[in-house]
């Protein structure tokens, strides 16, 4: 399933663009240096990554659990179907015919999550990419879920954190994109990718939920 995970990943970061690419164009500074520039935005990526793998190791730890219990196979099964049809939701919310999770009260801007984004965004601390990376990482989403039922059904901690490493990888790209090209991108060139991008997604669940 690595390859399904792999291109789900890849393409519904448009998704993460809608979410998190707003983050990643604030770590912006004018008049920072162009190596400066890239220092934040990969120490912001890779704090995202971060807290991807300890989902994974946190969630590999329960499917470890799962193993040892008789109905595990019949579990991977459900597993698999689970994150499949979030994929499928993710590639509806990409084209616009389902709406994002709300935010809600725990991740609202009054929450204690939003005065500590507040927090990291204002301040001037080395690591504070890095840490703003991390808390990024913690918000809903349903991509993010089917990683996680994804990595659930392995049964172990090393191939969950792994799979979430996928999700950290390949979500990647597209905010570098934002991050390096911001507004320049027309809006129907973006609009017309991201239709793409979602059709896709809704596809490979499917077929991935078939199989």
């Amino acid at each position: 399933m690595i390859i399904p995970l792999l291109v789900t990943g890849l393409l519904g970061s448009f998704h993460c663009v809608g979410m998190c690419g707003g983050f990643a164009l604030a770590l912006g500074r004018p008049g920072r240096p162009p190596w400066r520039q890239v220092l934040v935005q990969a120490l912001f990526l890779l704090g995202k990554a971060c807290t991807y793998v300890l989902l994974g190791g946190l969630v590999g730890l329960g499917g470890a659990a799962l193993v040892r219990t008789p109905g595990f196979t019949a579990a991977q099964t459900v597993l698999a179907v689970v994150a499949c049809v979030l994929m499928a939701l993710v590639g509806l919310q990409i084209l616009g015919v389902l709406k994002d999770l709300p935010l809600g009260s725990l991740f609202g801007p009054e929450s204690l999550y939003g005065r500590a984004v507040a927090a990291v965004t204002q301040a001037r601390h080395p690591a504070a990419p890095f840490v703003f990376g991390v808390l990024t990482g913690f918000l809903p989403c349903p991509l993010v879920y089917a990683f996680l039922a994804a990595a659930l059904q392995t049964g172990s901690v090393l191939p969950a954190m792994g799979t979430m490493a996928i999700l950290g990888l390949a979500s990647m790209p597209a905010l570098v994109l934002v991050a390096v090209a911001g507004a320049k991108i027309g809006p129907a060139a973006r609009k017309r990718v991201i239709r793409v991008a979602g059709v896709v997604v809704i596809i490979l669940g499917i077929i991935t939920v078939l199989r």
